[in-house]
């Protein structure tokens, strides 16, 4: 339950709108509760010298009050019912906003199915509660204050003995609650499970079938399916049980109702109007006594899927801006001096595996340095870092002479442009693509596209730049969406553009001549190139060879090839490589 008391601020913000829909709960249930009272007096009035005229403004009354009640519940609805959807479009905005500001690290341990089920699934059950549960809970409290206030007026001990099975209904309610949230718990972290299961086979589904492993999949979702039916049976089999036995509970009320109060009828001390209204007192409350479970259920499953989506609000991200006030901040892109300072590196939750180890360089504005060595020596690790997607665990980056840790990330990404190794395109055309959170300062899209070698291709589809992209662009080819992906980079015209083996799947020539664009368009652009081929990176300025983790060498490729050391064997490797292909 301490789950739901992180809604207070969102209940807060519409305290005005709750506050009017508990006025009109009480209002609703005032004139519910005073209807019967006129009712039983016209009943009363059936056994005197016949009075139409008294007996239909009785009847009237009953009628208005009755209606006023209705009316004040259709206000209910709107005033709860609508706050509670305006919460839910709060929270989703919170939970996708807090979304974009985690690190990368959060996303390399969890799910995106996972992710989406807590934003869909989870959320759905919190609005539930903030809407039927919050307006039901505050229903049942006020029907049961009235309503067993005019029974206590009509009699006492009437009131007492239908109020008898009330210990062992307090009973059930907290035992099914426990029991209900444990269920939900699992339920919900089980669909998550199905979400994730689902959207990894979806996207990967062309895998799935080139393996022929459609059967394992469908066999891992029935398992999966299953494990949920079971878990929903289990739950229903407890709800089923709570509400038979709230629904006893009500009908053996009215037994010592009747029993009792026919007695008193006979006797003179009540009349047959009052044991009517005693009657329709005991009926009215059996909705809120029933209720009582389904509200149950919807508070129960809405503190475990709060406690789900909390779970996501307090993971704090693991690069932050600077402080207010030290945060260094330019509209433009600053100069391309790129500067690394006895780097060292451990990813997060693993402090023992250093990936990186005394890193030390620097490169000038306008420089081209390639960054070499074999798989696993931390190359890729090392240029996340500068666009700080993690933070060095130690020495300091800078950029322009400025440690990137003072410097807003805006700054830093509007300076920076990445190419990761995995490339990723929207479901949008390929304009968009290219254009995607561009500046109206930087190379515009035919210009960029022609730098990355793409704009012929584009222009041999029917629609052109507006070509609508499958699911991550799916209907190009892999060399297609790496040089879309350089073409973004290039649409910021940035100071430092970083490109992490973002060439492997085009062939040398294409390479090379994407390479001699940048060269030529983009003189004062920085280069940070990952690549594994020596004929891209021998034209660079400078060569940088890593091994387990360290700075194995630097120079030129003249001067690495004379050291005869790692670079050299890498040259040789491929040498012999080329030369077998052209062999074969």
């Amino acid at each position: 339950m301490k789950n739901l008391l992180a809604l207070r601020p969102y209940l807060a913000r519409y305290r005005k709108s709750l506050a009017a829909g508990i006025i009109c709960v009480v209002a609703t249930n005032f004139f519910a509760v005073a209807a019967p009272r006129y009712l039983g007096e016209a009943i009363d009035l059936m056994g005197r010298p016949f009075e139409l005229q008294e007996i239909l403004r009785k009847t009237g009354l009953y009628l208005l009050l009755s209606a006023l009640s209705g009316v004040f519940l259709y206000l209910v609805r709107q005033l709860i019912i609508v706050t509670s959807r305006h919460i839910e479009f709060d929270l989703k905005n919170d939970y996708y906003n807090h979304l974009q500001t985690l690190s990368s690290s959060f996303y390399d341990s969890t799910g995106s199915g996972e992710l989406i089920s807590r934003g869909t699934n989870d959320l759905n059950a919190v609005r539930d509660f903030l809407g039927p549960g919050i307006m039901y809970s505050i229903n049942t409290l006020f029907r049961l204050l009235f309503a067993i206030g005019a029974m206590v007026s009509i009699s006492p001990v009437l009131t007492l003995l239908a109020l008898l099975p009330a210990p062992l209904l307090s009973w059930s309610v907290y035992r099914t609650g426990v029991s209900i949230q444990k269920r939900s718990k699992e339920i919900q972290e089980n669909y998550a499970a199905i979400t994730n299961l689902v959207q990894e086979n979806i996207s990967g589904i062309r895998v799935v079938r080139n393996y022929n492993r459609e059967k394992y999949e469908t066999g891992r979702f029935e398992e999966f399916n299953k494990s949920y039916y079971d878990k929903n049976l289990q739950l229903g089999r407890i709800q089923a049980r709570f509400m038979a036995l709230l629904t006893a509970l009500t009908a053996l009320s009215l037994i010592p109702v009747i029993w009792f109060g026919g007695f008193k009828v006979m006797n003179g001390s009540m009349s047959i109007g009052n044991i009517a209204q005693f009657v329709i007192y005991v009926t009215m409350l059996s909705w809120p006594v029933i209720s009582i479970g389904w509200v149950t259920n919807i508070i129960q499953k809405a503190a475990a899927a709060q406690g789900r989506l909390q779970e996501i609000f307090d993971t704090k991200p693991d690069i932050v801006e600077p402080a207010s006030g030290q945060a260094s901040e330019t509209k433009k892109p600053l100069k391309g001096e790129l500067t690394f300072e006895h780097v060292g590196f451990a990813y997060p939750g693993q402090p023992d595996r250093q990936v990186l180890h005394d890193i030390s360089f620097t490169v000038e504005p306008g420089t081209k340095v390639a960054i070499v060595g074999a798989t696993g020596s931390g190359k890729s690790t090392l240029v996340n870092l500068i666009p700080r997607l993690y933070d060095p665990s130690s020495g300091r980056i800078t950029i322009a002479g400025q440690d990137i840790k003072t410097l807003s990330l805006a700054t830093i990404r509007r300076t920076i442009g990445f190419v990761p190794q995995s490339n990723f395109l929207f479901s949008d055309t390929i304009r968009n693509n290219i254009d995607f959170g561009s500046n109206s300062e930087g190379v515009d899209v035919i210009e960029a596209s022609r730098i990355a070698m793409l704009h012929d291709d584009v222009e041999d589809f029917p629609d052109g730049f507006d070509t609508m992209l499958g699911e991550k662009g799916i209907n190009l080819s892999g060399g297609q969406k790496q040089r879309a992906c350089i073409a973004r980079a290039l649409r910021w015209s940035p100071s430092i553009l970083v490109l992490d083996d973002a060439l492997s799947a085009v062939d040398t020539s294409t390479e090379a001549r994407i390479f001699d664009g940048l060269l030529k368009k983009l003189p004062k652009t920085t280069v940070v190139l990952i690549s594994h081929r020596i004929s891209t990176v021998r034209n660079c300025d400078r060569i940088i060879v890593l091994h387990e983790g360290a700075i194995a060498e630097s120079g030129t490729h003249e001067e690495l090839l004379a050291n005869g050391r790692y670079y050299a064997d890498l040259y040789m490797q491929q040498m012999l490589e080329e030369e077998i292909s052209a062999l074969s």
